[in-house]
């Protein structure tokens, strides 16, 4: 066997033994008084890192023998090895220890609010939002919604009954606003896919594979995504495949070069 081969195979070996030895580990933060939502937990061997959500709920890519670094304002910091019975559970609850940094008291008003909702108003510099006053709200970005050419058709038919013509949604679809805007949404979910892929494996796994600059990394992902079944095979925890895409696209990209 040629010993170019062996070498790649060896390789590839190492990966698939690699892969299968990660996870996501769900996990919670646990505290009878603090606020859990914001801790950063950082996985110090591979450079990832995540941030709680309102739940103290996180989800982070780990192997046996990685540390995990918790980390938030009103927390002392905490480390955590990832043994082999860490490793099996499907959940971890983390406990953290309350930072106590004694000051003395103040009281905090945000913008200064009186409670006159009019004096308030007027008062205010700069824009407020939901939680100043106390109003639950959407603080998301909304989607545009994408009006069919099938809807924009039938409220031509039945003008009578639905009032009118889109006409903003006619010009849209003509002018080729909705097929863009479309393909950007369809980017933006690849773009999504891709660096979900690379935070899973984590930066120094393509580094040390695949000797990639970490700028090179997210567009050899992405080549290997758009001539392979990766992203199908990733969704199903195909590890064994995803790597074999990898290694296949990796040799492709050698020889052409």
């Amino acid at each position: 066997m040629p010993k170019s081969v062996s070498i790649s195979l060896f390789i590839m070996f190492c990966g698939i033994l690699n892969a299968q030895n990660y996870k996501l580990l769900k996990g919670r933060i646990f505290h009878p008084n603090l606020v859990v939502a914001g801790i950063h937990v950082i996985n110090a061997d591979r450079g990832l890192a995540e941030i709680t959500d309102i739940d103290g709920n996180f989800e982070i890519s780990v192997a046996i023998g990685e540390e995990l670094i918790f980390s938030g304002v009103q927390y002392k910091k905490r480390a955590l090895i990832i043994s082999p019975e860490i490793f099996a559970l499907d959940e971890v609850t983390v406990y953290l220890e309350a930072f106590i940094n004694e000051l003395d008291e103040v009281v905090v008003k945000p913008h200064n609010l009186s409670g006159s909702l009019s004096s308030d108003l007027s008062n205010v510099k700069g824009q407020i939002n939901f939680d100043d006053v106390g109003i639950p709200g959407y603080k998301g970005v909304r989607k545009e919604k994408i009006v069919s050419g099938k809807s924009l058709i039938l409220s031509t038919l039945l003008l009578p009954i639905s009032g009118g013509i889109n006409i903003d949604a006619v010009y849209k679809h003509l002018s080729g606003y909705y097929k863009k805007l479309k393909k950007r949404r369809k980017l933006d979910a690849q773009f999504e896919m891709v660096f979900s892929i690379i935070k899973f494996y984590g930066v120094y796994f393509f580094e040390e594979n695949y000797g990639l600059e970490q700028e090179e990394i997210y567009n050899f992902v992405l080549g290997c995504s758009e001539n392979s079944q990766l992203i199908d095979y990733y969704k199903k925890d195909m590890h064994e495949q995803v790597i074999h895409a990898f290694e296949e696209y990796s040799t492709k990209q050698y020889e052409k070069n």
